[in-house]
């Protein structure tokens, strides 16, 4: 189906919409409607950019050092608070400057915190002290400071100081980390170029991980370690304090800077299979009936990705509802259940009903494949034939990453989704993800071993929170008339959606991600607020 007329109705549909538009994929985008106003403060040999509550691009002497610093709320469905900044001053001193920030943090639209981020450059030295209070009583499972380092250091020795103990020597890592690289951290020592670089934390004990598992262009050193417990409940008036001091000395002799926009990242997929170009597919719109386009306003038919629930009662009609946004193109079915049984019963219900392009399944609490699905799928695709069958995950590359000793047996085609807006919803975050878009691909290449890929959807917000505590909400309406999955999802929606920046985008993300071993990349949803083409107004 690679390159059959399904996949050149898909790609036919797509360019129509400017979802393949013929630019390079690192192409400039067009501007963000919604993209966030910026400052840049020079302070002797400093210079950074104030984007929103974020310190962003932290450069001495031309270098950047650190990608961003700034202070975090997480709920205890990791869902990030919004920050909105109150007040700012700027003050120039007679060795740098004072940079004070205050912001406004809300959950829900409902105020939760207030911080304080007070900032400043003596000489070569850059200190960071954050305050905070909590304005109502609430559930957190992260909080305080965040370090970001640019993705450019992947490689570099690293020193981490231990609040017991001795240093430890490692790297930041190469290849994405599953895990955290390091943890119990007071402080870190590396070098980029001449500059000697040490970073120490205080008011509580940090951790790092590799963000580009989830697409972000960084990798994070943050407090609220993991192995804390989680989530805290915190009662109105609850103080926090943490502090970061960076220390910059000049070293001549050292290893030339990696390059700050990232191209150093580019390369050869790590793999010698050899794929036609992906083919394109869409996801099956979660709105509301009544808003779907007429068809004559939809791309060509092509094929259509849908996530069944099957102990939800709309898991039927979900399945009819995707096959209309089809048009008589294969579906793509990827069921969400923990019941080999069911699965398979599943599986032959939906080869009756029509053309099926391919069948996977994913625990509804891990999110990924696991040995008996794995097995349920296999058994159905001895018994019908030539049935294709995907494992893996359907959330970040993270799960997959982590997950991978689990599909050693599976020699068939793995999956995982991407979305830029986990941890981060600016726009520079946003744009900065293609870059790490073609790294996850390299790297899903890389422990694919020659299996091919299904990437997608490509969403640009999440269409489920992967990594929630809280129960899920059980489906009442059979029908899904009104809506369902990400269209009931808080902030699924992109408010940029429709707009020429996000066309440029999904294009980019497309042919950032077609690296060999790629055999398809399904877009986002055909139609409604998260589609390629906006919703009908009832």
């Amino acid at each position: 189906m690679h390159d059959g007329p399904a996949g050149r109705a898909a790609a036919a549909g797509a360019a129509a919409h400017g979802v393949a538009d013929g630019r390079p994929w690192d192409a400039p985008l067009p501007p963000w409607p919604s993209a966030e106003p910026e400052e840049t403060v020079t302070a002797g040999p400093w210079r950074l950019t104030l984007r929103g509550a974020e310190v962003a691009d932290l450069a001495h002497d031309g270098v950047v050092v650190l990608r961003g610093v700034r202070f975090v709320t997480r709920d205890h469905d990791w869902r990030t608070a919004d920050d909105t900044v109150t007040h700012r001053s700027t003050t120039p001193t007679a060795t740098g400057v004072r940079i004070r920030t205050e912001v406004a943090a809300t959950l829900d639209a409902h105020e939760v915190l207030r911080s304080t981020l007070d900032l400043v450059v003596d000489g070569d030295t850059l200190r960071v002290e954050a305050t905070a209070t909590t304005t109502t009583a609430f559930r957190r499972n992260r909080i305080g400071l965040v370090v970001l380092h640019p993705p450019t250091v992947a490689g570099l020795p690293v020193t981490v100081r231990h609040p017991v103990g001795p240093p430890t020597e490692q790297s930041f890592p190469t290849w994405i980390a599953p895990h955290q690289p390091a943890t119990d951290v007071v402080g870190l020592t590396w070098r980029v170029g001449d500059h000697e670089l040490a970073l120490d934390l205080d008011g509580a004990v940090f951790e790092s991980e590799d963000q580009r598992n989830w697409t972000d262009a960084s990798f994070k050193t943050y407090s609220t370690p993991l192995a804390e417990p989680f989530p805290v409940a915190l009662p109105a008036r609850t103080r926090i304090r943490q502090a970061l001091t960076l220390r910059v000395t000049r070293r001549p002799g050292g290893a030339p800077a990696p390059a700050a926009d990232l191209a150093a990242l580019d390369g050869a997929a790590p793999t010698s299979a050899r794929t036609p170009s992906p083919t394109l597919q869409y996801t099956a719109s979660s709105a509301p009936a009544a808003t779907r386009p007429d068809a004559a306003d939809l791309p060509a038919p092509a094929p259509v990705l849908v996530e069944p629930v099957l102990d939800q009662p709309d898991a039927r009609s979900l399945l009819a509802l995707a096959r209309r946004d089809a048009r008589g193109a294969p579906l793509d079915v990827r069921f969400v259940t923990d019941d080999p049984d069911a699965l398979r019963a599943a599986v032959d219900a939906v080869l009756e009903a029509g053309p099926v392009a391919r069948v996977g399944a994913y625990d509804p609490v891990t999110h990924v494949t696991t040995p008996p699905l794995q097995r349920a799928l296999l058994d159905a695709a001895r018994t019908v034939g030539d049935l294709e069958v995907v494992a893996g995950t359907r959330a970040h590359f993270t799960e997959l990453n982590r997950a991978i000793d689990l599909h050693s047996a599976w020699d068939g085609p793995l999956s995982f989704s991407v979305t830029p807006q986990m941890h981060d919803r600016t726009r520079a975050q946003v744009t900065e993800a293609l870059r790490m878009l073609r790294w996850v691909a390299m790297s899903a290449s890389r422990l694919a071993a020659g299996r091919p890929l299904h990437v997608g959807p490509v969403t640009l917000r999440p269409r489920f929170n992967a990594v929630a505590t809280s129960p899920r909400p059980r489906v009442t309406d059979a029908t899904a008339a009104g809506g369902y999955g990400p269209h009931l999802v808080p902030d699924a929606t992109d408010p940029d959606q429709h707009s020429a920046a996000a066309r440029a985008w999904t294009a980019a993300a497309v042919r950032a991600l077609s690296v060999p071993g790629v055999a398809t990349v399904t877009l986002g949803e055909l139609w409604g607020p998260r589609g390629i083409v906006p919703a009908r107004t009832p």
